[in-house]
């Protein structure tokens, strides 16, 4: 390369690309019209093999000029969102990095990208649409991956799998939710959280859940009115850990509190086990059987 001169000239248009209109992205007549003239730049007319030390340089420019211009494709997804459709000059369709709304018939079809994604692009894109609803992909126990675990408002809503019966874990497996199209312009806010699978380490958002349902961690398992030794010996089976917390009974029903492992007696009572994390369950113990609590019945 001549000089850092000349890489500041090349990358000095990037600054200035922005959307050619409201809602497009920087891939338009601009970005292109930029690519072609990097493009350009870039052909030697001469015919002749060049000496080394110049074909040295040339490789090197033409490594600057391929990123420079794999920076102005890229710049269509770095701007963000854009609105991608219309109807009676009414927007029907909205996309961000994370998800992707389309209206289809009656209904509004939310195609999630990136469950991992910042919660704010979520709602933003329902928004966009006219649609006041709120939703939140969170982290949640295995029985409750792909599904609404909780809603407030209203509804009704639907989740489904695409491709069906699909992986959540695989890539090219995503969550796909359908809102009625009758909740656009209302004023009440319809709030709704969809479960997906925890990152290593990251703690379940729906800890409320047993831990020996259908798909759970110790699922089949009894573990309601057993012993904490009994309990324990079933976890360590399946290779899991454990946590504690106490259960207090007062008049309103009850409370938990984080308790040490060497707080609690191998015969103490286990009232629940709930999934905490992979790998980690807490069991929900009493010093003694409570005649107040319903314990699970065989």
């Amino acid at each position: 390369m001549k000089s850092i001169d000349e890489i500041n000239e090349l990358l000095k248009p990037l600054a200035r690309i922005g959307p050619d209109e409201a809602g497009e992205r920087a891939s338009g007549t601009r970005a292109q019209a930029l690519f072609t003239d990097i493009i350009a730049q870039e052909r030697d007319p001469a015919t002749t093999r060049a000496p080394r030390r110049l074909r040295t340089r040339h490789r090197a420019r033409r490594t600057l000029l391929g990123l420079a211009a794999s920076v102005v494709l890229a710049f269509g997804a770095v701007l963000g969102p854009s609105l991608l459709g219309y109807s009676g000059g009414t927007a029907i369709s909205y996309a961000n990095s994370a998800v992707e709304i389309r209206e289809e018939a009656d209904t509004y079809v939310a195609r999630i990208k990136d469950p991992y994604a910042d919660q704010r692009k979520f709602s933003e894109a329902f928004r966009a649409l006219g649609l006041n609803v709120e939703l939140k992909v969170i982290p949640v126990s295995p029985a409750s991956v792909g599904k609404i675990v909780r809603i407030q408002g209203g509804g009704p809503f639907w989740v489904r799998r695409e491709p069906e019966g699909c992986d959540l874990a695989d890539s090219d497996c995503f969550m796909v939710v359908t809102v009625p199209a009758a909740l656009k312009g209302t004023s009440d806010v319809m709030r709704f959280d969809l479960g997906r699978p925890a990152k290593p380490g990251e703690s379940y958002a729906n800890e409320w859940q047993s831990a020996s349902r259908t798909g759970e961690q110790l699922a089949g398992a009894k573990v309601s009115g057993q012993t904490v030794d009994d309990v324990l010996a079933e976890v360590r089976k399946r290779g899991l850990t454990a946590e504690f917390s106490l259960v207090s009974v007062d008049d309103g029903g009850y409370q938990l509190k984080p308790l040490a492992a060497d707080q609690v007696g191998a015969n103490w009572i286990v009232y629940n086990v709930a999934s905490v994390r992979p790998g980690v369950v807490r069991l929900q113990v009493t010093a003694e059987r409570e005649p107040a609590l319903e314990y699970e019945r065989d």
